[in-house]
Order: C-alpha cells, then sequence, then structure tokens
C-alpha cells in the first residue's frame, strides 16, 4: 500500500448555500454543500484537523488504574496556509469580513465631461461630476481607456485622495503623463472591493475536502467557518497569506467514495503578490524603508459545548479585530512621534504580480490605525530598525463625502468579477 505524499494532496472547497449551523444535527453532504461545483486551492500547508474534547475518570479504585476515558464535544480547527495572488482567496476574505465584493464602476465622459492629468502634482482632474457619488473610494484601482495621451490609458492608478470642488482633483499612483482635458473617454474601477460592513454583515460557512490521491482517501471537514486572516508581507520573498477555519466535524470516504467533491474547478493561474512590486503609504506618505509589514484580523471565534450532543451548536463569531506590525529601518522620529502623540494615520498597501503598468494587483486600505508601540533597539553595527504594531479603526468619517469606506479595512482585488 503506498504512502500518502503532500504534493499528490488536493484541497478543495465550496460553500454551503445555507449559513445557518442547526443544534444537535447535520446537512446531508450530498445536499448541500453537494459534491458539485467545488474549487481547488492552491495552498502551501493545511493543518485542518478534528479534535475532540476527552474525559479522563478520576475514580479512586483499589487496583490503583484508570478504568474509563471517554470522548466528548468534536470540533474543527486549524488555518490553510498559501501565498498571496489576485482571486485565489477572494471567497476567503469575502467570508472573514463578511461583506460582499461589490461590482466595477464604469463611467465616462457623459459623468465627468472631461479629465485632465498633471505629473507634477500626480492628479487627473474631471471637468463635472463628483467621483465619490459615483462610487470611487480611496484604495481603488483605475484604469482609462480612450485618452489623448496613450501613457495614461490602459494602465493601474491606485486612487490616493480626492481634493477639490465635488472631489474631481484625484491623486493617484503611479503619477499620470501630463495631458490636456479630454472631452472623450471611458474609465473604471478594476476589478471589485470588500469592506467589513456597517450593516448587514453576512454568515458563511464552508466545507473543505484534503484529498489524498496517491492512497485514495479524502477527509472531508464540514460546516466550518472563515474566523480570521493573517497576511504577511516580507521584503524579500511573496506574500503570504493564512486563514484561520473553525467547524463541526469531518467524514471520511475512500475507495470508489473518494473523492467527495466530483471535477472540482481548476485552481486559478494569477501570479504571486511580492512585496518587492507596488506602494506603502503610512500617514499620507509614501514609504520607502518598511522592512516588514503584516495585517491581521482576528473575529474571536468560538464553539461551546453543550449537554447531549457531541456537536458544537455554532460557531461563534466576534467582532472583526484588525492588528499589525510593520518593522521599518530609523531614518526620522516621524513615526516615533504618531506613537508618542497617539496620532491617527492612514495605512495603504498596493501590491502587484509584475512591474507591467496594468499588472494583476491587490490594495489593503486601512484608513484609520494608531501605532501601539514603537520599540527602537539599538544594537548591531548595521541599519537600526523601529518595530511598530499598530490597531485599526473603523473609519469615522462621512463615505459619501470623503470617498473612504466607512470600515476598519478595504481589500479591492483586480482579478475578481
Amino acid at each position: 500500500m503506498p504512502l500518502a505524499e503532500g504534493t499528490s494532496a488536493r484541497v478543495s472547497y465550496k460553500f454551503y448555500s445555507d449559513a445557518a449551523i442547526a443544534p444537535g444535527t447535520e446537512p446531508a453532504a450530498g445536499t448541500d454543500p453537494g459534491a458539485s461545483g467545488a474549487q481547488i486551492l492552491r495552498r502551501v500547508s493545511t493543518g485542518l484537523t478534528l479534535s475532540k474534547d476527552t474525559f479522563q475518570s478520576s475514580e479512586i479504585r483499589n487496583d490503583r488504574q484508570i478504568a474509563d476515558f471517554r470522548h466528548g464535544t468534536k470540533r474543527v480547527q486549524g488555518p490553510i496556509d498559501g501565498e498571496l495572488s489576485p482571486l485565489t482567496y477572494a471567497d476567503w476574505f469575502e467570508a472573514a469580513l463578511r461583506g460582499t465584493w461589490g461590482a466595477a464602476i464604469a463611467d465616462d465622459e457623459s459623468t465627468f465631461t472631461s479629465v485632465a492629468a498633471d505629473n507634477a502634482t500626480s492628479k487627473f482632474t474631471l471637468g463635472g461630476g463628483n467621483p465619490v457619488t459615483e462610487g470611487w473610494r480611496v484604495g481603488m484601482i483605475l484604469q482609462f481607456t480612450g485618452l489623448s495621451e496613450a501613457a495614461n490609458n490602459a494602465k493601474s492608478f491606485v486612487i490616493l485622495a480626492f481634493a477639490g470642488a465635488n472631489n474631481r482633483e484625484v491623486t493617484v499612483y503611479p503619477a499620470p503623463t501630463t495631458q490636456t482635458a479630454d472631452t472623450e473617454f471611458d474609465v473604471t474601477t478594476v476589478g471589485q472591493s470588500v469592506v467589513v460592513p456597517s450593516t448587514g454583515h453576512v454568515s458563511r460557512k464552508v466545507a473543505v475536502e484534503i484529498y489524498n490521491e496517491d492512497v485514495d482517501i479524502a477527509r472531508l471537514f464540514t460546516e466550518n467557518r472563515v474566523s480570521g486572516f493573517n497576511v504577511q508581507l516580507p521584503a524579500t520573498g511573496m506574500s503570504t497569506v493564512t486563514f484561520n477555519v473553525m467547524g463541526r466535524n469531518m467524514t471520511i470516504y475512500e475507495d470508489s467514495s473518494a473523492p467527495f467533491f466530483t471535477s472540482p474547478t481548476a485552481e486559478t493561474t494569477t501570479g504571486i503578490l511580492a512585496a518587492v512590486n507596488g506602494l506603502l503609504r503610512v500617514g499620507g506618505s509614501t514609504v520607502a524603508v518598511v522592512t516588514a509589514a503584516n495585517i491581521q484580523l482576528d473575529l474571536a471565534a468560538s464553539a461551546d459545548p453543550v449537554v447531549g450532543s457531541n456537536l458544537v451548536p455554532e460557531i461563534f463569531l466576534g467582532r472583526a479585530n484588525v492588528t499589525g506590525q510593520m518593522t521599518a529601518f530609523f531614518d526620522s522620529p516621524d513615526l516615533i512621534n504618531d506613537f508618542i502623540n497617539e496620532t491617527e494615520i492612514e495605512l495603504l498597501i498596493y501590491l502587484t504580480t509584475t512591474n507591467d503598468a496594468n499588472s494583476p494587483a491587490m490594495t489593503f486600505y486601512l484608513p484609520r490605525i494608531k501605532l501601539g508601540g514603537a520599540d527602537l533597539q539599538t544594537q548591531g553595527e548595521g541599519g537600526q530598525s523601529i518595530t511598530l504594531p499598530f490597531q485599526a479603526l473603523k473609519y469615522q468619517g462621512v463615505e459619501a463625502t470623503t470617498g473612504i469606506a466607512a470600515s476598519t479595512i478595504q481589500i479591492v482585488d483586480t482579478q475578481v468579477s
């Protein structure tokens, strides 16, 4: 009999049509989630496992031995680790934020009259309308077509800020090529965005199958909720993401019954994001001295046992607690002063898969963070690094006026459609 190898394992997932969890009972897997329509997931590793509460007898016996040991409530728990790439984890980010990806926005000269560009100020200036009213937000990515300046066409521009009357001055990255006002053009936001919403939070549950093809055995982990993520952005190496999962049960399928998911959709083929490609802005300024960063969202998932069933009645999710940390070479007192003065700053991370002008990309925008420390250790002979943990907070301004999402975090993925 062969031994299972990691390279022969396939991880697939499918979200249930019914997100509710019924205490004491499980849905029939063949009906929901059902065997068809699953998606193969790219991964580095997965630590999903079924565990049980266990109870050892405390009875004192003359034979000085333990006579009973019992199993109690079952739970599924563990991480799914991968290298971050556009589209690949779109379903998982949506589930963690408990929001919904919003559709791309398409406009033209009938809405904005005209558009001019200035390289020195890194701005597009619209002749009419209000882009914020149309749904544009800081952190979204724009592409124009039909402009007289060819260098500004089919190129990705990240929105950094709005200014001027009716928000018609749009600061972007990278700086556009200067052009006079054009009165015929099309402009779209690329991909879609998702936030932690203020209302209408969406509960989701997902089934995850790990199929070891070489031994023809599948483990189907059922009724899982995504309880958070951890995005790691090293200065060298690939960007990574870990999703934390908590669920209710696991079923084994083998031989002719394996795998459970039939003909899942092939894994995505998008490139992997690297922190060396893109942009990092802290407090409204581009920063080139950050050596690493991470963003974590924790929903404080819990699965409490009940009497009369070995299934937990629900996977409870708490507040969306977004935290993180940056490390940077020490070059000025600005970030230390931000910590000392309890200054609220923004964090925008723009990641691309290549250096192309319209490369597949993602942005992570945290409009309001506070630094929780500024640890500067003086040691060694090389560059001195400062460690900056932060807490992200919900943006309290008026979204319809400022063009900043009224949320703790906004994620944009250019490949979501």
